[in-house]
């Protein structure tokens, strides 16, 4: 899905041809598969360098694995990767198709030496383009799709990417990718499982007729310029990453430090409902050339006034993020705002705005679910805790954990201060925030949040560079109507301590219905895309308020068990 409409006229055709002369290769039990595309000196500097590190061979040796991707990163990196604030410095991806993980590589280009490995298990790197074109290869040639379509198909309307399908082989640790092919207004999904090179599973859905479009071709090379941002008493950097959205990161108010960073390292796009129906994993940013194809910025990063009638009460940094034809199905735009106030409060913000590759009224409205990364670290990283609203009190947590939006055992539903607060930070100087999930109250046409949320020690592998798709064993991620969306595989009764995370997995349904037929109206959902756009984005994402304790505040209250 993502961002891939360019395969269409010229690019097809080159993809098809390519594909006439790709043959299947034979991967080894040894070294990984380097990445077959053409690169830069550079990275192909940085990728020798990544195999040739003991680390690296020591993690991979004896696996089937690949280079998926070689790319340049910007200011996010790991602790033991500070020279990359000012060195040129590569994330080399590498995947083992036989356990499911993937290894990172942080790798200094210009001091020629790898500052860290990470070892994610259960998480896949986007797919490379030898990848996607065999995925696209077994799908034209399954006999299932040239049977269901009536046809032998020489391309698919929207190339491979990274998708689930519950119930597949794709639960099994399996690296999958979903082409499609449309007919009409169906879309046949054809679910090919790249571990064992097979078409393991063929799903329709059905589209509502395209809205008007007007092509958004961006540069190859386009990426918006990352930049600073200081008003109202607030410091920051922002930047647009590879696969994590918009990224802020360093940022004080007032001198004091709120937040290491914040990013969006994927969407979930599930199409589920009464019937078993496959999903998308989106990512969004710059991409360059690591794996996967993100879906790319629109335009420029813009710093925008927040106001409240006339008056300017703080701004907000906000990218916008388009596939190419969006305004036709299967063509999605997704947006982040961070919102900074004058008095101390800031939200981060995510919206989606269709169209998505199923929207049946009846059971395939898409269900949009963003796993929003946020470093939290009140006056520092140090000495922060976390606690839970419990109907009269504040109950603090010693372990990661994570609740939900329902009922479940020991784990929801979610309970509110008068305030509308449901969570609690701290830091041991006494300054904190609490936090207000999304029910309708921000004006900006978001309904209730409904969010799961995480609370996970921090770990450089668990977001400090750009996140692989989370993919463990188990029902496909894209998919799940539950509490695993992704960073639960980060939460093992380990003791937070004092340098805490906190995800935010809000849910957003799909409403098509104009409000004089089902009393609701449109939400996330676009009518027209560019010139003359027509749009009904669904926002979310909580609010953080600030405190600052006294002494005839309620100490015990805040203090940890």
């Amino acid at each position: 899905m993502v961002g891939l409409w360019v395969l269409f006229g010229v690019v097809s055709l080159l993809l098809v041809w390519e594909l006439g002369q790709t043959a299947v290769s034979v991967r080894g039990k040894s070294a990984p598969l380097p990445l077959e595309t053409a690169i830069t000196t550079e990275q192909q500097e940085a990728q020798s360098l990544a195999l040739a590190d003991p680390r690296v061979q020591e993690l991979t040796s004896g696996q089937r694995s690949e280079v998926f991707g070689v790319r340049r990163m910007g200011q996010q990196f790991t602790q033991a990767s500070a020279a990359c604030a000012t060195a040129v410095c590569y994330q080399v991806e590498i995947y083992s198709f036989d356990e499911n993980f993937t290894v990172t590589a942080v790798v200094d280009t210009d001091a020629g030496v790898v500052h860290d490995v990470l070892h994610q298990p259960n998480m896949q790197p986007g797919i490379n383009q030898r990848l996607a074109s065999r995925a696209l290869q077994l799908a034209l040639n399954d006999p299932g799709v040239i049977e269901a379509l009536g046809y032998r198909p020489e391309q698919a309307d929207m190339a491979p990417v990274a998708a689930g399908l519950r119930g597949s082989t794709c639960d099994q640790g399996h690296l999958c990718a979903g082409p499609t092919f449309r007919v009409g207004n169906r879309i046949l999904w054809a679910i090919v499982d790249l571990t064992t090179e097979t078409v393991t599973a063929l799903r329709w859905t059905n589209v509502s007729d395209d809205g008007s479009f007007i092509p958004y071709k961006p540069d190859g090379d386009f990426c918006p310029q990352s930049g600073t941002a200081s008003r109202d008493g607030w410091e920051l950097s922002y930047e647009t990453t590879g696969t994590d959205g918009l990224r802020v990161y360093d940022v004080t108010f007032q001198g004091r430090t709120v937040l290491t960073s914040a990013s969006l390292p994927e969407w979930h796009v599930d199409y589920n409902g009464e019937y078993t129906f496959p999903g998308f994993f989106d990512v969004t940013g710059c991409g360059g050339s690591g794996g996967g194809f993100p879906i790319p910025p629109f335009g420029e990063t813009e710093v925008l006034d927040l106001l409240d009638g006339s008056t300017v009460i703080g701004f907000e940094v906000v990218q916008d993020f388009r596939m190419s034809q969006w305004g036709a199905a299967c063509n999605y735009r997704y947006g982040q705002r961070y919102q900074f106030f004058a008095d101390g409060r800031f939200r981060v913000v995510v919206g989606a705005y269709g169209r998505g590759c199923g929207d049946d009224v009846e059971w395939e409205q898409p269900v949009y679910r963003p796993v929003i990364r946020i470093d939290v670290a009140v006056n520092g990283d140090a000495n922060d805790g976390f606690a839970i609203w419990e109907g009269t009190q504040w109950a603090f947590q010693d372990t990661e954990t994570y609740r939900t939006p329902y009922d479940s055992p020991g784990f929801g539903p979610h309970q509110l201060t008068a305030n509308n607060e449901a969570w609690l930070l701290v830091d041991g100087s006494g300054h904190g925030y609490t936090i207000e999930p999304g029910l309708g109250q921000f004006g900006d046409g978001g309904m209730d949040d409904t969010p799961f949320i995480y609370i996970t020690q921090h770990k450089p592998e668990e977001g400090d560079t750009d996140l692989p798709i989370f993919s463990p064993p188990g029902p496909s991620y894209c998919c799940n109507d539950d509490h695993l969306q992704g960073p639960d595989i980060f939460v093992n009764d380990e003791p937070i301590g004092d340098n805490i995370v906190f995800w935010y997995v809000p849910q957003l349904t799909t409403d098509r219905v104009p409000a004089a037929e089902d009393g609701d109206g449109l939400f996330c959902w676009t009518v027209n895309g560019e010139p003359d756009p027509e749009t009904y984005p669904c926002f979310a994402g909580p609010m953080f308020h600030p405190f600052e304790l006294t002494e005839k505040m309620f100490l015990p209250l805040v203090e940890r068990p």
